[in-house]
């Protein structure tokens, strides 16, 4: 069974060797918490089964033609009752800055000649708002782990990532069943 999260991607002209050499180009200069929101329903218990929805987008902050591009991302998880579709039982959302520095490195401008310079900039802004969520997706995925114990359910783990074209991301569920597991540890007879 795949427990990886599906991130829909769709970009008309996604070359892999275009998106490796922005990445060389630009690189990670600092990721931090910003801002972050929990929530939980105080008068429910937690149910056997919690039913999961994430989302996540980014916004780019900085102009297009910057030597460093600062990127927000914004993530969230809601949590509902398996029984209960409808009902929210907890929220956690938290936003992530992101920056990524250009350097200088040897070569053209652009990787291939034939390419045209009105697309690059939109191709950058594409690669810009990738990289960013998967930079900052362990410590979203850590976040959410802590702050679900801290609220008193089950550590919950968020999939890990696979980014995927938007046809494939389609067919999967956004939301998926998760069982209710104990906290408590076994007494071990020594």
């Amino acid at each position: 069974m795949d427990n990886n999260a599906i991130l829909p991607v769709e970009f008309k002209h996604l070359d892999m060797e275009m998106a490796a050499w922005v990445a060389q180009r630009y690189v990670l200069k600092e990721l931090y918490l910003v801002d972050a929101k929990i929530s939980r329903d105080p008068l429910t218990g937690t149910p056997e089964t919690l039913s999961l929805e994430h989302k996540c987008f980014t916004d780019v902050l900085t102009p297009l033609d910057a030597k460093k591009y600062i990127v927000l991302c914004n993530f969230r998880v809601a949590a509902f009752d398996g029984k209960e579709p409808t009902k929210l039982i907890m929220k956690i959302e938290a936003a992530f800055c992101t920056s990524y520095v250009g350097k200088s490195l040897p070569g053209p401008f652009l990787p291939d000649d034939d390419d045209d310079d009105e697309t690059f900039p939109a191709f950058i802004l594409h690669v810009m708002t990738l990289n960013p969520i998967y930079h900052s997706w362990p410590y979203w995925r850590e976040f959410v782990q802590n702050m679900s114990a801290r609220m008193g359910f089950p550590a919950l783990t968020v999939p890990l990532l696979e980014i995927a074209a938007k046809k494939a991301a389609m067919q999967e569920p956004e939301s998926q069943p998760v069982k209710k597991q104990t906290a408590r540890r076994k007494k071990v007879d020594a």
